[in-house]
């Protein structure tokens, strides 16, 4: 018989980043996250315009969860949030969970929040029924895909990097252009928000200003700036971009972050040709994989994607909850 359990919630501390911190690595080890960037993200939250509240969920003396409210700066809504929660997977079915999403979802129509967002990844069936359970329903799936890298054959796309040399497209990376161009960092900033516009969404995408993505993206301590690959043509303009970041704790692989190009300029092979460079990067490094995902329905990603040969894992769902009561309703976009 299973010994009843209580559960403490308190308010996060940076005393709990290495409890907090190992909860995340036994529910999720394939995404580790380190305590740097952990910190990193904390210290450059802007809570003059979001919102988060963080806690812990403890059983006896040990952190054994955690969760936390928060808006969603990539596609801000002033009264919708995230919230996550997450518990070591020995201590799954004794209330930690509920006790602190009961706590958030609280926080939440206290704030008049007319609808929460989650994420469950499809293979983890606790995590899905859990959402399901309380009313959520799917918004969106990403596919997770890895590409494994050490024996690409690079021979197979021969002649990409010809195709948009001979339209005036170089390929560069952001941290040659930085000691050539005073500019890059602007320019790269332009790029990156001209090309997110079309990410697909649950909501419209917010634009950062210059200062928030300088924070989040190249302040980020495991930012490449090597690894930041940027198509220019023969004017200086930057028309596409693919970059890769670094797990500090995982040296096994690289994260893909955003692959995109000015719709100007599509359909002339700049994407094909940036990815092949992150490919050539990873595999120099010594990585086994990158780690990438891409919105079901971003069809023409998801094509260079299996191109290359990505194997796509379970997919990540995005969930939604409309708080009924709430001061405010109207639908989603």
């Amino acid at each position: 018989m299973r010994t009843p359990t209580k559960t403490t919630l308190r308010p996060f501390a940076p005393s709990d980043y290495g409890a907090v911190i190992a909860v995340n690595r036994a529910a999720y080890p394939d995404y580790t996250e380190s305590l740097e960037e952990w910190r990193h993200w904390d210290e450059s939250w802007d809570s003059t315009k979001y919102f988060k509240q963080r806690l812990v969920a403890k059983d006896g003396a040990r952190v054994v969860g955690w969760g936390q409210l928060s808006h969603m700066p990539w596609q801000f809504l002033a009264d919708k949030y995230r919230v996550d929660v997450t518990v070591l997977p020995e201590h799954r079915g004794r209330g930690h969970g509920s006790a602190l999403y009961d706590e958030l979802l609280a926080t939440a129509r206290s704030r008049n929040a007319i609808a929460l967002q989650a994420a469950a990844k499809e293979s983890m069936a606790d995590g899905v029924a859990f959402l399901a359970s309380r009313g959520y329903r799917e918004r969106k799936r990403d596919w997770e895909s890895r590409l494994f890298v050490r024996k690409f054959d690079f021979d197979r796309f021969a002649g990409a990097d010809e195709r948009v040399a001979k339209q005036g497209v170089r390929i560069s990376t952001l941290a040659a252009e930085k000691e050539r161009d005073t500019e890059a960092l602007r320019k790269a900033y332009d790029l990156s928000e001209d090309c997110s516009r079309d990410v697909p969404s649950v909501d419209p995408p917010t634009p950062r200003p210059y200062e928030e993505w300088m924070r989040n993206v190249i302040d980020a301590p495991n930012h490449l700036p090597e690894a930041y690959f940027i198509a220019i043509d023969t004017a200086g303009r930057y028309l596409g971009v693919s970059d890769l970041f670094s797990s500090l704790d995982d040296p096994s692989f690289l994260w893909q972050g955003l692959t995109g190009v000015r719709r100007e300029a599509r359909g002339k092979g700049i994407a094909m040709a940036l990815k092949l460079r992150t490919v050539r990067y990873a595999q120099g490094k010594g990585v086994e994989h990158i780690k990438t995902w891409n919105d079901q329905r971003n069809e023409p990603m998801l094509r260079i994607n299996e191109a290359l040969g990505f194997e796509k894992q379970p997919a990540w769902i995005v969930y939604e909850k409309g708080l009924s009561g709430s001061s405010q309703s109207r639908p989603s976009s």
